[in-house]
């Protein structure tokens, strides 16, 4: 139930004991949010592939407010006592990835630059899926640092991706899986070291469901980490092969008319 009294500094810190429980996954905030990161994405898509410049210079302002969002949450949580230094570090994968995608954005790094991105793009948009947002009846500022965060994290993606900052190769997915094993083994030492840790939800399951009940959780996310690639490796096959086959066919009217200009 709602406290209705709880303090500036309670909303700050979020005290989930003065702020009172939230409604769950699947409120009507939980359905508008996910609706409104889809339609924020695909105009940014449109918005950024005409106006390149102002999408990598945009980018490069939330790279810079995302470190700066996060150090400061990392501070507020640290100094009013609410988590350890150990607890503040970026254990879980967006934490993690609000650090890796501005340095290597801002350093112009692009080797590795493709787990780099998928992680970050997934990061985002699954923890509208199966986020975490509604289980107190008021959103506190951490929420709303998160939310921010979440919001950027496919957005810089999508400028990357759209204004052809990065070209996304098949060949090079492999990447991919390597990135995810690299945040789950860093995950675990976080999950070791906190008692009660569940960074990356690898200790318990962060999903509403199970699809092998009486199993590990772990099967369920191989299983979604199998239908994520294919989803996200699939658009770019196809591309490529209607581009493959359009080259072909320019190459053989070009080689066509060069022979009949012989003749």
């Amino acid at each position: 139930m709602l406290n209705a009294i709880f303090t500036f500094y309670d909303w700050l810190i979020e005290n989930a004991d003065v702020m009172g429980d939230g409604p769950g996954l699947w409120c009507p905030l939980h359905i508008t949010l996910m609706c409104c990161l889809a339609a924020w994405l695909v105009t940014c898509w449109f918005i950024f592939k005409k106006h390149k410049k102002f999408a990598l210079t945009f980018t490069k302002v939330l790279s810079w407010l995302m470190i700066g969002t996060r150090l400061f949450r990392m501070a507020l949580l640290y100094f009013s006592g609410a988590q350890t230094f150990v607890e503040i570090l970026p254990w879980h994968l967006c934490h993690v990835m609000s650090f890796v995608f501005p340095i290597f954005f801002l350093t112009k790094t692009k080797k590795f630059f493709l787990p780099v991105l998928i992680v970050t793009f997934f990061g985002g948009v699954l923890t509208f899926i199966f986020g975490d947002y509604y289980y107190l009846s008021t959103l506190s500022f951490l929420h709303y640092e998160s939310l921010f965060l979440h919001f950027a994290m496919p957005t810089v993606v999508i400028a990357c991706i759209s204004t052809g900052y990065f070209k996304v190769q098949i060949k090079e997915f492999w990447q991919g899986f390597v990135g995810i094993f690299l945040l789950a083994g860093w995950s675990m030492i976080g999950n070791s070291v906190i008692e009660g840790a569940n960074y990356l939800y690898l200790m318990e399951n962060g999903l509403p469901f199970n699809l092998f009940p009486n199993h590990s959780h772990l099967f369920t996310y191989a299983i979604l980490l199998l239908v994520i690639a294919i989803i996200t490796i699939t658009p770019f096959y196809v591309y490529e092969h209607i581009k493959k086959k359009r080259e072909d066919k320019s190459f053989k009217i070009i080689m066509k008319t060069l022979k009949t200009k012989v003749v």
